[in-house]
């Protein structure tokens, strides 16, 4: 996620050095299109068009699993791109990422 596929998150990672953080995200697929309905009645954003993993997953999957494997895939990324992240912790960055979030209810 950055500012211009996720509105408001943009002064969150600007506080930390950050331009962009890997979110998960889920979208309904349907005859081969993407359908994300998470923003209805947002503004128009550039749509994500890179995915580090893409899997299909039940509805019942959404909490446990989807932040199970989410965490996962956030330390190997942090692990991964010290460059990026610099002196950021997995538990930093984790933490970054929740304020993002907080930030897209205000």
């Amino acid at each position: 996620m950055h500012e211009r596929n996720t509105p408001g998150v943009g002064t969150v990672l600007t506080r930390y050095g950050l331009t962009f953080l890997p979110e998960a995200h889920c979208y309904l697929s349907y005859e081969d299109k993407r359908i994300d309905i998470t923003r209805s009645g947002a503004e128009p954003t550039e749509p994500i068009s890179q995915f580090m993993h893409e899997e299909t997953i039940d509805p019942q999957q959404i909490e446990d699993y989807k932040v199970r494997f989410h965490r996962e895939i956030m330390k190997q990324w942090v692990n991964n791109n010290v460059d990026i992240v610099q002196r950021l912790h997995f538990d930093d960055v984790w933490r970054i990422r929740e304020e993002c979030i907080a930030a897209l209810s205000q």
